[in-house]
């Protein structure tokens, strides 16, 4: 087997800016260095090489055949070392990055949380802030540049977002064991029409499409009890005083708890990641967002594109 030259990067690099400009004047500009100093670089790299890179006049400089074919050689290796150095720099920042996301409550804690523990496991010394609140909430973090990204329901096109679509949602009812509820094999809008509600104020993204939907089936749904908090709405849930309605991506793991889908099935939307046009993703941002997808992805249950 024979022995691999030993150059470094700088001789390689000598080389290639010598084969750029023809020129060891401009070459020697380019490294910073002086035009013996390159001269002596090239010399050696040859040495090294067993053979002549360049033809040399007092006019101009040359390459030659076997410079001709060493030259692509020592550019793509340069090109390589450079994205491999770029890559591990990226690794590095995303150990060490800063994270802010904006999401539902609902989200937050249940899938979301999972997934930053999985996260944290791998990138320990990434500082994580998660901002929770109803889905006009999250837009409005979105928009202001208040966060890398958030994970909101798509609803409509947003010309000013980034869309990671991630997966349908629909709607489900929670409510205790020992509900009525639990001898349904489903539940219908009219079903809920007198039930007492425990749910999250009228500005809330569910609220608006359950109200629309019983508005146009011409009645209205009995909101009991209106909370800030989705775990408030799970503890009077749990407590048997009313149900409540979550996304299919926000139910609760909770052996208290039971769901069923809400029919027709066909109300509800997507779930995307979504984050500004213009503001660019750190590496931790990028790294967490994979991950999301990810998740998704194993579960079955990604779409794929970006709007």
């Amino acid at each position: 087997m024979s022995e691999i030259p030993n150059l470094s990067v700088r001789q390689l690099k000598a080389v290639a800016a010598v084969a750029k400009y023809s020129s060891f004047i401009a070459a020697a500009s380019e490294m910073q260095l002086s035009q013996p100093g390159l001269s002596r670089m090239i010399r050696s790299a040859e040495e090294e090489l067993g053979i002549a890179l360049f033809d040399r006049t007092t006019r101009q400089v040359t390459l030659t055949n076997a410079g001709a074919e060493f030259v692509p050689l020592a550019e793509r290796i340069l090109h390589d070392l450079e994205l491999s150095s770029e890559a591990l720099r990226e690794l590095r920042d995303q150990t060490r990055g800063h994270l802010s996301i904006a999401c539902p409550m609902s989200f937050a804690t249940n899938m979301l949380a999972n997934m930053i523990i999985e996260y944290k496991r791998a990138n320990p010394n990434v500082i994580i802030q998660v901002l929770e609140g109803i889905q006009s909430n999250t837009m409005g973090m979105i928009r202001s540049g208040q966060v890398d990204f958030g994970i909101g329901t798509l609803s409509e096109p947003y010309d000013d977002l980034f869309v990671d679509k991630l997966c349908p949602t629909h709607f489900h009812v929670v409510f205790a064991r020992g509900h009525r509820f639990s001898t349904f094999e489903k539940v219908t809008l009219t079903d809920l029409r007198d039930e007492p509600l425990v749910s999250m104020p009228p500005s809330s993204n569910l609220r608006r499409i359950f109200d629309g939907a019983a508005a146009s089936a011409g009645f209205r749904l009995n909101y009991t009890i209106t909370v800030n908090t989705y775990s408030a709405v799970a503890q009077f849930v749990r407590a048997g005083v009313g149900v409540t309605i979550l996304a299919s991506t926000s139910l609760p793991d909770d052996e208290m708890l039971q769901s069923l889908p809400v029919e027709p099935a066909g109300v509800g939307g997507i779930l995307a990641i979504m984050r500004l046009r213009g503001r660019p993703l750190s590496s931790a941002a990028r790294g967490f967002q994979t991950l999301i997808k990810q998740h998704f992805a194993k579960a079955g249950e990604e779409f794929a594109g970006e709007g």
